[in-house]
């Protein structure tokens, strides 16, 4: 019995419509009762944006993407009408707050925060757009200096290339 899916990657899953969740962890399981004895694979999944924690059956999961294009994914995935957890099920982004809250220091917020994972994800696509951009700008400018031998183009050009130096050694 060989997994369907690895750690890491990104699945959907049925009953949780329009949400995603990575792969945290998967379990063979063998059961058996008098009648039969039935094999499967069992797997946690952590909510890729609000961090809720569920558990699911591998039939009921569809994968979104591989781990290696996880992060890719990420970043260009539109966050804005995401929906709220469906369950009452523990989400890790509440761990500080109910420890808090069982001492009595605070009381847990209206909202939950974006987990790091998302923030990293949003961070790293903000990053790579402004890299692309730049690329973009210095790529522009070499083809017009290619095609008219304008110095200043090549000028342009080596500006564009020098800020993406400083901002790489940042």
């Amino acid at each position: 019995m060989k997994p369907k899916f690895a750690i890491g990657d990104i699945v959907a899953v049925e009953g949780y419509k329009d949400r995603i969740f990575y792969v945290d962890e998967r379990r063979k399981v063998e059961a058996s009762d008098k009648h039969c004895v039935s094999k499967y694979v069992e797997y946690d999944l952590t909510d890729a944006i609000n961090g809720e924690w569920i558990e699911a059956d591998e039939e009921d999961m569809r994968l979104v993407c591989r781990e290696e294009a996880s992060e890719d994914f990420l970043w260009n995935y539109d966050m804005t009408n995401y929906p709220e957890p469906t369950s009452t099920a523990f989400r890790y982004t509440e761990i500080n707050y109910v420890r808090e809250e069982a001492v009595g220091m605070a009381k847990e917020p209206k909202e939950t925060p974006k987990t790091a994972r998302a923030e990293s994800a949003q961070e790293v696509a903000k990053r790579k757009r402004e890299t692309d951009g730049l690329l973009d700008e210095y790529n522009d400018y070499m083809r017009l200096y290619e095609s008219f031998g304008d110095a200043e183009y090549k000028t342009k050009a080596d500006g564009v290339l020098a800020k993406m130096r400083r901002e790489a050694g940042e």
